[in-house]
């Protein structure tokens, strides 16, 4: 999958999220949307980070694991 296509992905979980936590009146639903948002933020951060390895990698440079 495409960067590109993550992250519409992405946009499209924290639409649909941000729908339900305004338009609904249960609790738990209004929670359950908001997660949603939240699973496309850390969506959205997975892909960026993938997208830096790779651009990291196309300079030349070594990727080296965290301490």
């Amino acid at each position: 999958m495409s960067f590109e296509a993550i992250m519409v992905v992405s946009a499209i979980l924290f639409c649909i999220g941000l729908y339900g936590s305004l338009a609904r009146r249960n609790v738990l639903a209004v929670l359950m949307s908001i997660e949603l948002m939240f699973n496309a933020v850390n969506v959205t951060l997975v892909a960026m980070a993938k997208y830096r390895m790779v651009r990291s990698n196309l300079n030349g440079s070594e990727i080296k694991p965290p301490p």
